[in-house]
């Protein structure tokens, strides 16, 4: 895995080849109100049934989606850490066809809120210099001039059965002004991640509005937040078999973990850690130890518990799922962290793929139910207005 840090790294590449993915996080939590959300856009939704539809027939035509034409030699990706694939056929499926926003709000460990909305490439818009993101109703852009220096995050997702819609307006001040240096890998990777605001201040506003727009109820935020960036050329599943990964804000500092388990059997897993605050950041890699599998609603294997003890110790408990699904999680996590004679204690969210189940058409039934499609054949209406009508006052700190 790549790893990439600053916001100066946060822009879009373009992976137009099959199997390509993009998506950017923002998450948050609120200790007063105890609401937290999480948010993506994707473009090239690799959690998307619709893609991964499409992708699975195109390579079981193809025989692989990693067969490269004779003649062909490496070719340099959008990232020098990143290795390139060849250009696609014109019939394979391009990611930019399946972009999408998943939003997600919780309250006292219950989801509240969901909204899982896919586009096609007309209404994505993105830029290749700076964190900037268009797609739909829903949009993010840092503004390098605005007091403070902030991302601007907009979302408007409708409801599932119809009973409105859930917008948001949120700003993500980063605390961090450091960054560790991340070396190279041995081998360039498919995958690169980018820590672009690992612990931000966040504030801003939620509301739940009826199906003509009209607000019913509004809902403060202000508390810490997280944003990150992922990209990679080929299906993640090629080279990952499960990837647990989250953050957890304990005192002033932020712990962001990442445990993949490669797709070849024997493997060990590969651990990343990074503990980051006003005055630095620091990360390595490391051991995690696991525990056995349990089993959610859809018999989807996962760890309920995360730990490793080297100079530091580190123990997350998985607490409760928030996302439940059959191929991905949610997590409350409870992380206690003891290094350097203190210890610390706090609540986090984390992220959890299973990448066998991503494929698996025994599911895209329910997966596609889920998702608001704009375009579908089904589909004749308009898109929702953008939510200008949201405050964009920041809340009292």
């Amino acid at each position: 895995m790549n790893l990439l840090a600053g916001i100066e790294q946060d822009f879009h590449r373009s992976l137009p080849n099959p199997g390509a993915y993009e998506w950017w996080h923002f998450d948050g939590i609120d200790a007063k109100s105890d609401f937290a959300f999480s948010l993506q856009f994707f473009a090239g939704n690799l959690f998307s049934a619709y893609y991964q539809d499409n992708l699975k027939t195109y390579w079981e035509k193809t025989k692989s989606p990693l067969l490269a034409p004779s003649g062909h030699g490496p070719v340099e990706g959008p990232d020098s850490r990143q290795p390139a694939v060849p250009p696609a056929p014109p019939d394979a499926p391009n990611p930019l066809d399946y972009c999408g926003v998943a939003f997600r709000l919780f309250h006292k460990g219950r989801t509240v809120g969901e909204g899982l909305q896919e586009f096609p490439a007309k209404y994505f818009k993105a830029s290749d210099k700076e964190a900037a993101v268009l797609l739909g109703p829903n949009r993010f852009n840092w503004n390098p001039q605005g007091d403070p220096p902030s991302y601007g995050v907009t979302a408007q997702a409708p409801l599932r059965g119809g009973k409105g819609l859930l917008r948001a307006r949120l700003f993500f001040t980063p605390i961090l002004k450091e960054f560790p240096t991340f070396s190279r890998p041995e081998t360039p990777s498919t995958h690169t991640w980018i820590l672009a605001a690992p612990l931000c201040h966040v504030e801003g506003t939620f509301q739940w509005c009826d199906s003509e727009g009209e607000v019913e109820r509004a809902q403060a935020f202000v508390g810490r937040g997280y944003h990150d960036h992922h990209f990679g050329s080929v299906p993640l599943s090629r080279f990952v078999k499960a990837w647990h990964w989250g953050r957890a804000f304990l005192g002033d500092e932020t712990l962001v973990y990442s445990v993949r388990i490669p797709t070849e059997g024997g493997e060990p897993p590969e651990g990343f850690l990074l503990t980051a605050g006003k005055d630095g950041a620091e990360a390595w890699e490391t051991a995690f130890k696991l525990s056995q599998n349990r089993r959610n609603f859809f018999w989807l294997p996962y760890q309920k518990t995360l730990e490793f003890t080297d100079v530091h110790s580190l123990h997350i408990r998985h607490r409760q799922i928030l996302s439940d699904g059959p191929a991905s999680l949610i997590f409350q996590d409870d992380v206690r962290w003891t290094a350097d004679g203190k210890s610390l204690k706090g609540l986090g969210l984390s992220n959890y793929v299973y990448t066998p189940r991503l494929s698996s058409r025994l599911f895209f039934p329910m997966l596609k139910g889920k998702t608001t499609v704009f375009n579908s054949p089904d589909f004749t209406g308009e898109l929702p207005a953008g939510p200008g009508d949201v405050s964009t006052t920041r809340p009292g700190m």
